[in-house]
């Protein structure tokens, strides 16, 4: 359609057809695509319409459809000329949420800068609630989910509208399995302890727009299926979509703003103790966020370091088939590949020279600390490799 679009204009160029536009006004257009740029500036020089292209950096959260957010954070650059006028004023949040949920946008230092102003006040607009993760976790997140929604009941009654967001939809699922929630016709979620309460489902970018009483963020762990998405695009996908790379995990921090945003009230966070995600500690951390002292903020260790290779970051993985915790440079493979199992020690995973199929890790002496590379076959019983070699203590890289 985009591209028939383009035919047509080229037609009405040639055959010099006045087009009796002197407005085009976009809405979102945070979420726009490169196709969809390239006809709206088209379409302005032939017809000499201002463009008004109306949007918040803040929420741009579609790249996965082919949003480019630097079309809108460039915006004046690329269109040549015009004017910017920030809408400052919001009425759905209270101005003490939307001071932590903006601070935490704007550490992406390439989003546009802005206050924003809200006539509500609330104490405590963020709360979270605690749970222990380390055996069966999905019960223990009902059990949470459970005694938030009590609370806002007993709050603001049985009439006020609660919204759960997960990061995937599948979030809900899991929470089906524990025979504590149901789902209903239109999308409403019935809870067996409150049957009456009217609860919401959604994804965190299918919530974007709408608002609700309250929200309960049900998926706050750190890891692959969490929330930031951990999981990588396909090569074949990033050659046609625009990654922002202006911060590790710089779309899902937007979409992670937009989620807090949903509420007219608050929002509560269900915080897993053992593994909670990266932004929760961040919150805790930056914006003195009230928490329980057993939720393991040492965690924010596993995605605080660099590689030693190029200076990316490296991201955690576990990997199931050979039950290791891994650490992997973000830069593009083809740059750098470096991975390593031990995050003290930093040497690099590599391919064992003796048996060819198993792989070179990091392995301590159980006796005296020592640390070696031994091979992945080692507990192999069909292709059993002995292999090793003693290492330097230390951070190194041994490529």
């Amino acid at each position: 359609m985009i591209n028939d679009a383009h035919f047509y204009l080229q037609e009405i160029e040639r055959q010099n057809v006045t087009l009796p536009y002197k407005y085009i006004i976009i809405d979102e257009f945070q979420d726009i695509a490169r196709q969809r740029f390239n006809l709206t500036k088209r379409l302005s020089q032939i017809t000499q319409a201002k463009v008004v292209a109306v949007g918040d950096d803040w929420q741009s959260i579609y790249a996965f459809s082919g949003s480019d957010i630097t079309l809108f954070t460039r915006f004046l650059e690329l269109m040549g000329a015009g004017t910017e006028l920030k809408i400052t004023h919001t009425y759905r949040n209270s101005q003490e949420l939307i001071d932590i949920a903006g601070g935490f946008v704007q550490r992406n230092t390439s989003q546009i800068r802005k206050q924003l102003i809200s006539p509500k006040h609330l104490e405590n607009p963020i709360v979270l609630e605690v749970f222990d993760d380390s055996i069966k976790p999905m019960e223990r997140l009902a059990d949470t989910i459970e005694h938030v929604i009590g609370e806002i009941i007993s709050e603001y009654g049985e009439q006020s509208s609660i919204l759960l967001i997960g990061r995937y939809n599948y979030d809900m699922y899991k929470l089906y399995r524990t025979n504590r929630f149901s789902e209903l016709p239109g999308g409403a979620i019935r809870s067996e302890k409150y049957p009456n309460a009217k609860i919401t489902f959604m994804t965190a970018h299918s919530s974007k727009g709408l608002g609700y009483d309250n929200v309960i963020l049900i998926n706050m762990f750190e890891g692959k299926f969490g929330f930031p998405c951990q999981i990588e695009d396909d090569p074949i996908i990033k050659l046609v979509t625009y990654e922002d790379n202006s911060m590790p995990f710089a779309e899902e921090r937007r979409l992670f703003y937009v989620a807090m945003t949903r509420t007219k009230n608050r929002v509560y966070i269900a915080a897993p103790k053992t593994k909670p995600s990266r932004f929760l500690v961040e919150l805790i951390k930056d914006f003195n966020i009230p928490h329980d002292d057993e939720l393991n903020m040492q965690v924010v260790d596993l995605f605080n370091l660099r590689c030693p290779v190029c200076g990316f970051p490296l991201k955690y993985e576990f990997n199931k088939n050979y039950g290791l915790n891994l650490w992997i440079c973000t830069n593009e493979a083809e740059l750098c590949d470096f991975m390593t199992n031990d995050r003290t020690h930093m040497h690099d995973i590599l391919k064992c020279p003796k048996c060819t199929d198993g792989y070179l890790i990091v392995k301590k002496n159980p006796k005296n600390g020592d640390i070696f590379y031994g091979c992945t076959n080692y507990f192999n019983e069909e292709r059993k490799c002995t292999y090793m070699v003693p290492l330097e203590s230390g951070s190194k890289n041994d490529q």
